[in-house]
């Protein structure tokens, strides 16, 4: 297989320990498909999974792997004397198109938040083509609960990348130097040095220009969304 793939598909893309406290689980997303072994097995369970080319990344959050497809928020779920299997968690309840939208889950300070990121047609307020909506998983109702706000006593704000993502709490920074309930894309998404996105509020949609335009640190939200920026060359 080497002869048609380079050794970086075969990363994993995401790992952790399932709710059981025994189980690893391995996710190659390039391959959608995961891998689980615990403390004495002779092997590893394979286990694929469809993401219908929604997402780029798959979420280990509180024991579970979650992904994203057009039914929905889906969950690995790992029974006693069953074999693994994919559930869904939360219902998408739209439309949409794999070639202009795309879903990113975030653990943002204990909660699964989804971001929708679609192109849209230009506005006077958004002139990147992009627009960003956060959602809540709630995962006992399993639906999707529209926010506009981060939360946190002075406001969060989100550091997100393409594989990796962190928020803030804003009191642990100099004042002004980050805003509340913003989404700052890191490094490696194309908007952000195509299209000058350097922060999406939530609030009201507002697109915030980027410091510098040149590949490398300015300011503090700039080294912040170099942190956590993934070199794909």
């Amino acid at each position: 297989m080497l002869s048609y793939f380079s050794v970086d598909d075969f990363l994993a893309t995401g790992s952790g320990i399932a709710s059981d406290d025994s189980t690893v689980v391995l996710c190659f997303n390039w391959f959608c498909m995961l891998g689980m072994a615990k403390p004495g097995d002779d092997r590893w369970i394979m286990l694929k999974y469809n993401h219908d080319g929604l997402t780029d990344t798959p979420l280990m959050f509180g024991g579970r792997f979650y992904h994203v497809n057009f039914d929905g928020v889906m969950a690995l779920q790992i029974c006693p004397n069953q074999p693994p299997r994919m559930e869904m968690a939360a219902k998408l309840n739209m439309r949409v198109s794999p070639i202009s939208e795309g879903f990113h889950l975030v653990n943002s300070c204990g909660d699964l938040m989804l971001i929708h990121r679609q192109i849209v047609p230009l506005t006077s307020r958004n002139k990147s083509s992009y627009r960003y909506n956060m959602y809540r998983v709630n995962l006992d109702t399993g639906t999707l609960l529209p926010v506009k706000s981060l939360g946190g006593g002075a406001g969060r704000a989100m550091f997100w990348g393409m594989h990796c993502s962190f928020s803030v709490p804003l009191e642990a920074f100099p004042s002004g130097s980050i805003s509340a309930d913003a989404i700052y894309p890191s490094f490696d998404f194309t908007e952000r040095s195509l299209l000058e996105v350097g922060a999406y509020h939530l609030a009201d949609g507002r697109i915030e220009r980027p410091s510098g335009l040149v590949q490398r640190p300015h300011t503090l939200v700039d080294y912040l969304s170099l942190s956590n920026t993934v070199d794909q060359e």
